[in-house]
């Protein structure tokens, strides 16, 4: 993939700063040393290596901080002006603040869906996505994993199947019903909303693509084991098994891809993306940022054709730079620095 092609992805202008914002009281493990003479990956590196105008770019995460705290307001993604953010049925009318009341109970059916989502979280993104393509009127609760609300925790409670787990996100609200699970919310949105775009498959036939690209896109444990590394050996073993992951996506969208469209249903957006591309953001910032790992370098590097296809299709699509840039808006700082932050705890 070119750089141009590249920067399509996921753009942030150059002046980015990373403005994170630690607590004090978080415990963070060490940077881990490295050895001169690393092998292939970058592994552990420091900010001053990570550059690049492109957060999904061959160079790209946000530049270190500088000395000094930056404005707030940077930009966040390309193509995603504030009026852009004001989307009439997915993002308009949405409470975007946290609610912090302890008497908030759980909302009652109203026929309106009420969604909990922690907007940097790639599991939560899943069902957001869902409700953004299927033109769903929902009222949005920002969660804030550090802080959980009252009405929140009791929502989570009255799904959970064990009563006494961590409160998770997303959460989803719907005739009188509580709903917990990324996959299943999103496919419950999905299937009981026929408005917007229709991101179901059609066919058993496409029903079972959908569900075999999902089992293959398992990034997840090794972008997780990379970040919790606490040693130049442990990243590249998990930098290796989320090459040989990638690998394995190649080859299932060869098996499964029809026709010229670079989505897994071809050239039909669907579940098999929602379920999916959200990680794709997050590996490529946080990794970038906290491991030196190019992505999208990567997988041109692989010769991946399909995947960089099926990667940069996705990232372009309007409900994904929408919801992107809307993180942005409510962390109050451009979305790449917002996943560096929340990355950070696993570091």
């Amino acid at each position: 993939m070119s750089a141009v092609a590249a920067s399509r992805v996921f753009i942030a202008p150059s002046r980015i700063a990373h403005r994170a914002a630690r607590s004090a009281s978080r415990s963070i493990r060490a940077p881990v040393a490295i050895t001169a003479g690393a092998p292939r990956h970058s592994g552990i590196v420091s900010d001053d290596k990570i550059h690049g105008s492109s957060l999904a770019s061959t160079a790209g995460v946000p530049p270190p901080a500088s000395q000094g705290s930056s404005a707030p307001g940077a930009p966040i993604a390309a193509g995603v002006a504030p009026g852009d953010l004001v989307h009439g049925s997915s993002l308009a009318a949405t409470r975007l603040a946290p609610t912090k009341d302890p008497a908030a109970s759980i909302p009652r059916s109203t026929g309106k869906p009420v969604a909990y989502i922690a907007p940097t979280c790639p599991f939560a993104h899943k069902a957001w996505l869902a409700l953004v393509e299927r033109d769903v009127d929902f009222e949005f609760k920002a969660v804030d994993l550090e802080d959980k609300q009252p009405d929140m925790i009791g929502a989570y409670g009255a799904a959970s199947p064990d009563a006494g787990s961590v409160a998770k996100v997303p959460i989803l609200t719907h005739d009188g019903a509580v709903m917990i699970e990324s996959a299943l919310v999103a496919n419950y949105v999905a299937t009981t909303f026929t408005t917007g775009n229709d991101i179901l498959p059609h066919t058993p036939a496409e029903t079972y693509k959908v569900g075999l690209w999902c089992e293959t896109f398992a990034v997840g444990p090794p972008f997780f084991k990379a970040l919790r590394a606490t040693s130049q050996a442990e990243v590249e073993a998990a930098l290796d098994e989320l090459k040989a992951a990638l690998r394995r996506c190649e080859r299932c969208l060869e098996l499964v891809q029809v026709g010229d469209g670079p989505f897994v249903l071809g050239s039909r957006y669907s579940t098999a993306e929602i379920l999916t591309s959200t990680m794709l953001p997050r590996i490529s910032v946080a990794l970038g940022h906290y491991r030196g790992f190019r992505l999208h370098a990567a997988v041109e590097e692989m010769g991946l054709k399909r995947l960089s296809r099926w990667m940069e299709a996705s990232m372009e699509r309007p409900s994904m730079k929408r919801t992107l840039g809307a993180v942005g808006e409510m962390k109050g700082q451009d979305v790449g620095s917002a996943f560096i932050d929340h990355f950070a705890k696993f570091v």
